[in-house]
């Protein structure tokens, strides 16, 4: 099964992978603080998913075309709807439009399965 995200412009990708890529890191700087062990592991699948995403980001924008589509599994949507729902205190005006709409397509996807 895979959820497509349609005719995302590039610079709405080039804001998501950045923004996932602070995600990243925060969660990579929490996770030595980490007591519980049933979180510590999900942090690392959520951090390994991320990464992978990450370089699906980077080929969608290394590809020259104005627009694109993005095609996500369901746990790659999850993630990436966990990370356009954190809260990050400087992200910019455009960074927050940008991240709540991706926000409520992929709500939109993940309910209509």
């Amino acid at each position: 099964m895979k959820i497509t995200l349609k005719k995302f412009k590039i610079a709405d990708i080039e804001i998501i992978q950045s923004e996932l890529l602070q995600f990243i890191r925060n969660k990579v700087d929490n996770i030595s603080h980490c007591k519980d062990y049933e979180k510590y592991c999900n942090d690392i699948i959520v951090i390994d998913t991320l990464q992978s995403m990450f370089y699906i980001f980077r080929a969608k924008i290394e590809s020259k075309k104005t627009d694109s589509n993005i095609t996500l599994t369901p746990t790659q949507s999850v993630i990436l709807l966990y990370c356009c729902q954190w809260e990050r205190k400087e992200r910019t005006q455009e960074q927050k439009i940008v991240m709540q709409t991706t926000s409520d397509i992929i709500h939109e996807r993940l309910v209509n399965i």
